[in-house]
C-alpha cells in the first residue's frame, strides 16, 4: 500500500499500521483504559449530518476563516501532537512546512521534538503552541517567552491532563521515549527496517522545548505516563490559567474543556477578570456569545 493509494482516513490508518512498529503504532492510534471514550468519539461522527442549502449561489467556493485573528484557507488546522519524530524522521518540521503550504495553522506541542525557534525559522505560516502548567513555574515561563520572541500567533493551556491517561497499550508495548526494545516489540521493530535506519540516522531523540530545563523524559528512558505525572502540575487552577493569559498577552485558548458548565464558567471568569479576557478576546478575533 502506498500513499497514492490513500483516499479516507481509514487507508491512512493502514498505511500508518504498515510503516510503523507496533509500539510507536499503538501510541499515536490508540486511547486510555479500555478506549471507551476513543470508540464513542469517533463513532460520534457518524451521528453528524451534513445538510446543505441549495440554489445557494455558492459561485467560486470559499473555504477560509479566520482563527487567532489569522485568516486560513481552510476551517482545518493541525491539532498539537507530542514526539513525532517518532512517526516521521522529520517530525514538527514536516508538519509545520504542511501547514504552511496549505494555508492553515500548524500547532506545537510542548512535547515536540524539534524546538520552539527551529520551527520559526522553517515556516512563515501561522502558528499555535500548546502549553502545560509545570510544577516548575520556570518552564512555563520559559515557553511563553519563546514562544513570544518567535512570533508564534497563538497559544493554547491544556486543561484536561492533570494526570496521565492509562495507556493499557503503552504497558503492553512497553512503550517508552525513546523506545525501548523488549523481547515483544523487538520483533515489530525488525520488521520495520525503514524506520529503525531513518530513527537511528537522524537528529537525537529529544524534547527539544524542555531540554535545557529538565533531563526527564530526554536523556533517560521514561515513559510518556511517568514524564506527565512527574512534570505537570496537578494542582493547576483558574489563576495559572489566568497568569499564563496574562503573561502571554496575545490569542489564548482553553484546550480540553468538556462540560458545558466549564465552557460558561471560562468566559464569565475572563470578562471579569482585570485585563485578561477582553484583550485575549479583542487579540483572537472572538464576538460576545450568550449562553
Amino acid at each position: 500500500m502506498k500513499l497514492k493509494d490513500c483516499h479516507n482516513f481509514s487507508d491512512f490508518r493502514k498505511l500508518a499500521k504498515k510503516k510503523l512498529p507496533s509500539p510507536i503504532f499503538h501510541y499515536i492510534d490508540g486511547g486510555a483504559d479500555d478506549e471507551l471514550t476513543l470508540r464513542r468519539n469517533t463513532e460520534s461522527f457518524n451521528d453528524c449530518d451534513l445538510v446543505p442549502n441549495i440554489l445557494a449561489s455558492v459561485g467560486k467556493p470559499d473555504l477560509s476563516t479566520t482563527v487567532f485573528g489569522k485568516k486560513i484557507d481552510m476551517p482545518i488546522f493541525l491539532s498539537p501532537t507530542a514526539m513525532q519524530r517518532l512517526y516521521h524522521h522529520d517530525g514538527d518540521k514536516a508538519s509545520a512546512r504542511a501547514a504552511e503550504k496549505f494555508g492553515t495553522f500548524y500547532s506545537m506541542s510542548t512535547m515536540a521534538n524539534n524546538s520552539i525557534e527551529e520551527i520559526a525559522d522553517i515556516s512563515s505560516g501561522p502558528k499555535l503552541f500548546q502549553l502545560y502548567v509545570h510544577k516548575d513555574n520556570s518552564i512555563t515561563d520559559d515557553l511563553i517567552d519563546r514562544c513570544r520572541v518567535s512570533k508564534f500567533d497563538g497559544m493554547c493551556l491544556t486543561v484536561d491532563t492533570l494526570v496521565a491517561g492509562n495507556r493499557e497499550k503503552d504497558h503492553r508495548t512497553g512503550f517508552t521515549t525513546p523506545p525501548k526494545l523488549t523481547l515483544q516489540s523487538l520483533m515489530s521493530f525488525a520488521l520495520h527496517p525503514q524506520w529503525v535506519f531513518n530513527y537511528f540516522t537522524h537528529g537525537k531523540f529529544e524534547m527539544s522545548n524542555v531540554k535545557n530545563k529538565t533531563d526527564k523524559g530526554t536523556n533517560i528512558s521514561k515513559s510518556v505516563i511517568e514524564y506527565i505525572n512527574e512534570q505537570y502540575d496537578p494542582a493547576m487552577s483558574w489563576k495559572d490559567a489566568e497568569y499564563c493569559v496574562k503573561k502571554w498577552n496575545g490569542p489564548f485558548a482553553l484546550k480540553g474543556v468538556m462540560a458545558v458548565e466549564d465552557a460558561k464558567k471560562s468566559y464569565r471568569y475572563w470578562v471579569h477578570s482585570n485585563n485578561g479576557f477582553k484583550s485575549w478576546r479583542k487579540a483572537a478575533g472572538w464576538v460576545k456569545i450568550t449562553f
